[in-house]
């Protein structure tokens, strides 16, 4: 994949795409915690370590759901069921040769992480992402699965990495965008689609501060 589809010129994403991987090789597990829209779910689909099949769990399902559905992905047939819950556990702790991925963790149900400990002990690699508020959880009702996880905090691609992306914008336009949205990277992507609109609509060559300013001026008070 080439450096602009990973988008993993940050060096702060390269770091960590190594930290994982040396912690996954070991069979540890690993908490990426960011704000709504610092690519959370998009630096998870660069994990592809060598010789370690990923299995992508929702996190909207109860855990015999969950159990079942990380089963089915290496070719198990399985169907969930309550009854099964301890038979599926212990299968999946006796696995090998692969790494769990579960996005969006703020979403679990707290009823999941007993189980999840059970996983991450048998040295089963767990990746999780989240708002910050999965740490806060942890630290308070689970310490003991935190300390069991390196948290790694994903924080926005800084506006110099990204303004050879935005070549049509001016420098400056770029970076008052950046600041309006408060880093929020979809809602800035989002605007600056809606400007390259504007400018191929008025025939102009970039997207200058005043033209990025109409579309500033219209954000909702935050």
């Amino acid at each position: 994949m080439s450096q602009k589809e990973n988008f993993i010129s940050d060096k702060r994403r390269i770091s960590y795409l190594s930290a994982i991987y040396n912690r996954i090789y070991r069979g540890q597990s690993v908490l990426i915690e960011g704000d709504y829209g610092v690519g959370k779910t998009r630096f998870l689909n660069l994990l592809r370590p060598k010789k370690l099949h990923a299995v992508r769990v929702e996190s909207l399902f109860n855990i015999h759901v969950t159990l079942a559905l990380i089963l089915n992905q290496l070719n198990y047939n399985t169907t969930a069921s309550y009854r099964k819950t301890p038979e599926y556990l212990k299968k999946i702790c006796d696995l090998t040769n692969c790494f769990i991925i579960i996005d969006e963790a703020s979403d679990l149900d707290n009823r999941v992480w007993p189980y999840f400990k059970r996983i991450i002990d048998a040295e089963i690699p767990m990746v999780f992402a989240g708002l910050p508020q999965v740490r806060t959880y942890l630290t308070s009702e689970h310490p003991d699965i935190l300390s069991r996880l390196k948290t790694l905090v994903l924080y926005p691609i800084v506006v110099e990495d990204f303004i050879v992306e935005y070549s049509d914008f001016k420098q400056e336009a770029v970076e008052q965008l950046y600041m309006a949205t408060k880093g929020d990277m979809r809602k800035f992507k989002e605007i600056c689609t809606d400007c390259r609109d504007k400018a191929k609509e008025m025939n102009y060559s970039f997207v200058d501060l005043n033209l990025a300013m109409e579309f500033i001026s219209d954000l909702p008070a935050q």
